[in-house]
């Protein structure tokens, strides 16, 4: 009996030896920095992103072929991809544009928002060792007018190293694309 426990004991002991740590990633908004200070009131706007379903879950995926996927065990986000997307949006929208209040979801939705704003990442790609691309099409809405605005690219960026911390610093990047190109579409805001 007792070697049976000593022999179980070993086994658990071996077990916890392998045991693989988790290692967590969030997305950057860029260009770094503090964000410049409102001057009066700013215009509310509404920001809504959807995700693939591939992506949209707590691992990291990376594709390895054409049809072929690999999923980062213990490479993980911080938080779930489309809040950190989200957030990640609204902060360089609001860099870009300081004249905007950016809200997302899981934040609390301003009443008579100005604009809307609905992207739709529908493929996320991210190629180790190579680059990250997000296939986007959004939707503006003016509120006040009615006016909208539709658009779609595709935004890529290399990455520069290997490993997850790469993958996050290259979603960043295709993010920053993104703002800058719904910067260029939104509709002017009122001077108070």
């Amino acid at each position: 009996m007792k070697s049976l426990l000593t022999t179980a004991g070993l086994c658990l002991l071996g077990a916890c030896a392998t045991i693989t740590p988790d290692h967590y990633y969030i997305l950057s908004p860029l260009p770094p920095g503090a964000l410049e200070a409102r001057a009066g009131s700013a215009t509310p706007a509404i920001l809504r992103v959807s995700l693939p379903a591939l992506v949209d879950r707590s691992e990291m995926v990376l594709n390895t072929s054409a049809d072929a996927v690999a999923v980062l065990e213990h490479e993980r986000w911080a938080a779930p991809l489309a809040e950190l997307v989200g957030q990640t949006l609204a902060q360089d929208l609001e860099r870009r544009r300081t004249d905007l209040l950016v809200t997302g979801q899981g934040m609390i939705q301003p009443a008579g928002a100005a604009i809307k704003i609905t992207i739709d990442l529908v493929r996320v790609t991210i190629r180790s060792g190579k680059q990250a691309s997000m296939d986007a099409h959004w939707r503006i809405l003016d509120a006040r007018t009615g006016k909208e605005s539709l658009g779609g690219d595709v935004f890529s960026a290399p990455l520069a190293e290997e490993g997850s911390s790469a993958v996050a610093r290259a979603l960043s990047d295709c993010l920053s694309q993104l703002a800058d190109r719904l910067v260029a579409q939104l509709p002017a805001t009122e001077k108070h």
